[in-house]
């Protein structure tokens, strides 16, 4: 969303202000004291995957490396590449991107890697709530991307911003709000966990991209189906 609202996209900028929203309301109470409760549920005590399943480390990240690349591969074989660059080419820039954030986090102290809904809450806290020292290097991280996605798209031409209707925007926001509120309960959004998170075996994140993928299917059903009972109606109509 961050991304997208640099191109010019208002329903992302709305989508990406409700997120940080959220993430703001979930780190405070009433919802901080239900997302600590629902932390406390733990089925798996140790922190990462292969110690949980008493494995060695690379040997697990070799298994799991094996089944995305077949994933991958399946994918590849089912719907032709969208885009000007392949699906490989795209994986493996993201994958880099992932381990500058680590190093550049690092220099800076900021002991983790790519992560949006914890920045997202930390530029609303600095700016918004005047929290001391709430800013960091994630906070620029995250203000870095719609200025990079602005300089891409610019760099084919004019950046024209794009609204949907006006009564979507409601839901935009709504959708953002529930997006922040899952990304501070579970630790993490689908960046933090599933592109930070499994690149160190963490169970929480494992988790939560299980989750993640459940949830996207759930919705995309029932958007399917509310589709096809519209269609019906005008139809009958």
């Amino acid at each position: 969303m961050w991304s997208r609202s640099g191109a010019g996209s208002v329903g992302a900028a709305v989508a990406t202000a409700g997120l940080a929203v959220g993430a703001t309301l979930a780190a405070r109470e009433p919802l901080l004291g239900a997302g600590e409760r629902l932390s406390t549920v733990a089925a798996v005590t140790a922190p990462r995957l292969d110690q949980a399943l008493g494995v060695p480390a690379w040997g697990m990240a070799a298994v799991l490396l094996a089944g995305l690349l077949a994933l991958a591969l399946r994918a590849g074989r089912v719907a032709p590449p969208v885009g000007p660059w392949p699906p490989a080419v795209t994986g493996l820039a993201l994958g880099s991107v992932g381990v500058l954030g680590w190093l550049g986090g690092a220099l800076a102290g900021w002991n983790w890697g790519l992560s949006i809904t914890g920045p997202s809450r930390s530029l609303v806290e600095s700016v918004v709530l005047g929290v001391p020292g709430a800013a960091g290097w994630g906070t620029a991280m995250v203000l870095g991307v719609p200025v990079g996605t602005w300089l891409s798209a610019r760099a084919r031409g004019p950046v024209v911003w794009r609204r949907p209707p006006w009564t979507d925007l409601g839901g935009r926001a709504a959708g953002g709000v529930l997006m922040g509120v899952g990304g501070t309960v579970a630790a993490g959004c689908n960046i933090g966990n599933a592109l930070t998170g499994l690149s160190v075996l963490a169970v929480n994140s494992a988790i939560a991209s299980l989750a993640i993928v459940l949830g996207v299917a759930i919705a995309a059903a029932g958007m399917r189906a509310a589709a096809g009972v519209l269609t019906f109606v005008k139809e009958e109509a």
